[in-house]
């Protein structure tokens, strides 16, 4: 993860980490930037370069033991599955009783193998599924990526510039990122 000290040290703000928490006049600020910068990088690949928690609400299970499709990824744990049962009764599912395949760019869920998926209520939104999501540690290429991205961002205050000519950096943002990117069809 890209912190806050390291952003500043980028941006020339101060001179070495030691230094990161005596100036925090632009902290506000350049955290903002630090958060942009995590989401463009996700709008681009689709792909979480930093833990976060997800949550996907479904209107019931598949028929049997079918897996669920996990719209994330990397997914590296499952937090909590919760569903409305026939009865109107809220249950959880333990983790002991899902089978996570992270191995997929889109990681499936399912029950362990031999069981089925219980049976919900009759009505949308009968089933949450809530996820741990993203990278533990910003691949180099993304991270080279993210405080380009940062810097431009900073230096960059305002939609339009006036007065002076512009060109994109060789290898920047977006051909740093590119080996991340999920295709999508249809």
């Amino acid at each position: 993860m890209i912190t806050l000290a390291d952003a500043k040290l980028h941006l020339r703000l101060i001179t070495s980490l030691e230094e990161a928490e005596a100036y925090t006049a632009e902290d506000g600020l350049v955290q903002g930037l630090i958060d942009a910068a995590y989401d463009h990088a996700y709008q681009i690949t689709r792909v979480r370069f930093r833990p976060s928690t997800e949550t996907l609400v479904l209107d019931g299970f598949p028929s049997g033991s079918e897996s669920i499709l996990l719209p994330w990824t990397p997914v590296t744990g499952i937090d909590s599955l919760e569903y409305v049962d026939p009865e109107g009764v809220e249950q959880s599912l333990d983790a002991e009783a899902l089978r996570l395949d992270a191995r997929p760019i889109y990681p499936t869920l399912a029950p362990q193998w031999g069981s089925e998926w219980p049976a919900t209520i009759g009505e949308p939104e009968s089933v949450t599924i809530t996820a741990a999501v993203g990278h533990e540690h910003t691949p180099g290429d993304v991270r080279a990526a993210l405080l380009l991205l940062i810097g431009h961002l900073y230096e960059n205050r305002e939609a339009v510039v006036v007065g002076t000519s512009a060109s994109q950096v060789p290898l920047g943002v977006e051909i740093l990122l590119a080996p991340h990117k999920i295709h999508a069809v249809g």
